[in-house]
């Protein structure tokens, strides 16, 4: 059975830099998250010049500075070539402390990937393609430590059909209107949600999942503290383990307390995702001693 602090390294921040703490899917914060001992999920997507790069939105308005008004909020993809945004602060909308980050091209997260193989990189496509995504994984040689990330079973399905020895992460979740309340409404509105993904991975016996990451909501004074359900987590992650898959959780509600954490590792966690990386980190070293 998994649950081993050895598998601790799979932990991942959310955009590679959480809400507030870095900036989201720069290099800089990527490294900040290996060298802390977790992975990232990030996001890819190209320019119009054909330019893999990492930037979760479609447009620059939220994370660049210091641009015109007229590109902020233009499609990336469709209309901006890599050399007009190469150059473009991508931190300082969380602190000037952070002005040099820059979107980093998949080469050179992948590249500076080698030599590491327990820095992992959760790739969440939005619009690259998986073939350019393995191609340029192989090309680095870190075709082990790319996982094919997304909400979609089908696509992990396709992910390991087309590339030899791919990896993915499922996620599975769902996001409250409004936040949880912790009712058996509630409760029973998020095991439907992961029901019906967990039929489609039952369908197809587990196959083409690497790992999962589970959604949370975790409030230590309701009297359920966990939303799906404290024994409804532990069941979904003793049925993945019965699959020699790992899982994490994420703690959206109550991430930025270690207890959460700490809870999720007692359930049967392998390993985290989180908003709030430092506390993630802490938690972490922790458990290794």
């Amino acid at each position: 059975m998994l649950h081993t602090n050895s598998l601790l390294h799979i932990s991942h921040v959310h955009r590679g830099g959480g809400k507030f703490e870095r900036p989201d899917n720069t290099l800089d914060t990527f490294r900040w998250c290996w060298e802390n001992g977790s992975a990232l999920e990030c996001d890819c997507r190209k320019t119009r010049d054909g330019v893999g790069i990492m930037l979760h939105d479609a447009t620059l308005r939220r994370t660049a500075r210091g641009i015109p008004e007229s590109l902020k909020d233009i499609d990336v993809s469709t209309q901006l070539d890599w050399a007009t945004i190469r150059d473009i602060d991508v931190g300082s909308y969380l602190s000037p402390d952070f002005s040099h980050h820059r979107i980093p091209t998949i080469e050179e997260v992948f590249d500076t990937m080698k030599g590491h193989p327990t820095w992992l990189c959760f790739v969440d496509e939005k619009g690259a393609g998986p073939a350019y995504i393995a191609e340029k994984a192989r090309e680095a040689g870190v075709l082990d430590q790319v996982y094919y990330t997304g909400q979609d079973y089908a696509k992990a399905v396709e992910w390991t059909k087309n590339v030899p020895g791919g990896k993915t992460l499922l996620w599975i979740g769902t996001w409250p209107v409004p936040a949880p309340e912790h009712n058996a409404a509630d409760l029973a509105r998020f095991q439907a949600h992961f029901e019906k993904i967990m039929d489609e991975v039952r369908a197809g016996d587990f196959k083409s999942i690497s790992a999962v990451s589970l959604h949370s909501y975790f409030n230590p004074k309701a009297d359920e503290p966990f939303v799906p359900g404290t024994a409804y987590l532990k069941r979904i992650i003793d049925e993945f383990h019965a699959h020699d898959i790992p899982v994490c959780s994420i703690p959206f509600e109550g991430g930025e307390t270690e207890e959460a954490y700490f809870r999720l590792w007692d359930l049967g966690c392998d390993g985290f995702s989180s908003d709030y990386p430092s506390v993630m980190f802490s938690v972490i070293h922790k458990l290794r001693g």
